[in-house]
């Protein structure tokens, strides 16, 4: 079966040092305060979509028991472990190798090379955009950015400012958010406007610190930061304000959070109580300064689509399948797909391409990699 790869086991960070190389943070960090932070509440009572909770302090989070309601999934028509992402007309595929993405839509075709040297690390997709991403495999050369108008398939690179090698990266509509260098080898997030071929460079992270977790949508722009404190790295999860620098949440407990993602009243966040086990996380969510406990979950998977977030959450027993869980704006929790296999099952990190959500399950009963419109 194949081993998952989430940002908790593969997590590309980098730290800065004014006027020195950034390098590495211990992949294995977790919280920098000494004690681990107790969990949320567990959910006691059922909350139907019908029933909205009210929600609680940031202290004491109302629990939500979600509800099943399963998306209409399609089979994608490609091999599970393959790199697909599914948009409303346009459908991404890489080759086996990752060394080629074809885009195709009714009949119409955009093939792209990653080069020599180089490797297809990122595919991102909105309604109007494809932006693929070809990292240089000895990660010394900056990484090449190529963006696809999908109305009129027109290709061009997003040159400046110059991509980082790897980090993180996120799309919404036209806008693509990735990492750079600036001054003296720090660590920064730039914006390419690509309808207007428009990039800048903005927010960059202090001395001995970095960012990752990107994500984006029309509601905001997530980000986790951390510091380079050791034996762990003490987390922040983030909003950018109006001009770009990121915010704390109010809500999460102290160096612990890991995932974030903003909705149309809040956000939606993840920590991370016991810090040997950085895959295992806890999801809550703030709705108009109300709190929100959405119980377990795994890191790296807060997905912003269409006008929810989804989260995966490993099966909690010998019995149960593996769920991908949505919040929604009408502030329910709902089972958005369940896999067929039980116990010894597990989701990939699911992905959006403009209002669409592609997942692929692993397990005993099958693999398959599906898509489904999010409402």
């Amino acid at each position: 079966m194949p081993v998952r790869t989430t940002l908790a086991l593969a997590l590309l960070l980098v730290l800065t040092g004014c006027g020195s190389n950034p390098s590495d943070p211990d992949p294995g960090a977790g919280p920098s305060s000494p004690s681990s932070p107790s969990t949320p509440s567990t959910p006691s009572s059922p909350t139907s979509s019908d029933s909205a909770p009210t929600g609680g302090a940031a202290e004491d989070p109302a629990p939500v028991e979600p509800t099943e309601a399963l998306l209409e999934w399609n089979d994608t028509g490609v091999l599970p472990d393959t790199h697909y992402v599914k948009g409303p007309q346009w459908e991404a595929l890489s080759d086996a190798a990752d060394t080629r993405v074809d885009l195709t839509a009714d009949g119409e075709h955009v093939g792209l090379k990653a080069g020599s040297g180089r490797t297809i690390s990122e595919v991102l997709m909105s309604t109007d955009w494809a932006v693929v991403v070809a990292q240089d495999k000895a990660e010394t050369a900056p990484s090449r950015v190529v963006a696809v108008d999908l109305a009129s398939g027109e290709q061009q690179d997003v040159v400046s400012p110059e991509a980082a090698s790897g980090g993180s990266w996120a799309l919404t509509a036209g806008d693509l958010y990735y990492p750079t260098y600036g001054d003296g080898g720090a660590y920064c997030l730039a914006t390419a406007a690509l309808a207007d071929s428009n990039g800048e460079d903005g927010w960059c992270a202090p001395e001995g610190s970095g960012f990752s977790g990107l994500t984006a949508s029309e509601n905001g722009v997530g980000v986790m930061t951390f510091d380079d404190a050791r034996p762990v790295a003490c987390r922040t999860v983030n909003l950018l304000d109006g001009s770009g620098v990121p915010q704390p949440l109010e809500g999460p407990q102290e160096c612990t959070a890991w995932d974030v993602a903003a909705t149309a009243d809040g956000a939606v966040w993840s920590e991370v109580p016991k810090p040997r086990r950085q895959e295992e996380a806890h999801f809550l969510a703030s709705a108009d300064g109300a709190f929100f406990d959405l119980g377990p979950g795994t890191t790296g998977t807060a997905l912003p689509c269409g006008d929810s977030v989804f989260f995966v959450r490993d099966p909690q027993g010998p019995q149960d399948p593996a769920r991908l869980m949505r919040w929604t704006p009408e502030h329910t929790l709902e089972v958005a797909y369940e896999s067929r296999s039980l116990g010894n099952a597990f989701l990939g990190e699911p992905v959006c391409g403009g209002g669409v959500v592609t997942l692929t399950s692993f397990g005993e009963e099958g693999d398959e990699q599906v898509w489904a419109s999010v409402s």
